[in-house]
């Protein structure tokens, strides 16, 4: 008989034993398991945000070409502008120098 319960005790430290390994082997799985999800939670976080970066490159992009645009219209409508001014000016001018030319000479 005591050699049956040592056998049983044997079979139970086996048991126990093997318990531990899948145990160990459970908790090694969990931990690789674990930063192969960091892993990949951070190249996805990596990913967003080159693309989030590339879309905000390419709103810059299309705002900077719409200012540029914008811009250029401002300036040619400030150059039709100053081109009309001047004219006006020397006009006026040419209007004085031959005003004062007429009171000089008596007329």
């Amino acid at each position: 008989m005591t050699q049956v319960i040592e056998e049983a005790v044997k079979a139970l430290a086996e048991f126990e034993a093997e318990l531990d390994r899948i145990k160990t082997d459970a908790s090694e799985a969990k931990k690789r398991l674990v930063k192969a999800a960091a892993d990949e939670a951070e190249k996805a976080r990596g990913d967003a945000l080159a693309k989030a970066q590339e879309l905000a490159d390419e709103r810059v992009k299309v705002a900077k070409q719409a200012a540029e645009r914008d811009a250029a219209e401002i300036a040619k409508r400030g150059e039709e502008s100053l081109n009309r001014l001047k004219a006006a000016t020397l006009k006026r001018k040419e209007e004085a120098v031959e005003l004062a030319v007429r009171r000089l000479l008596g007329g």
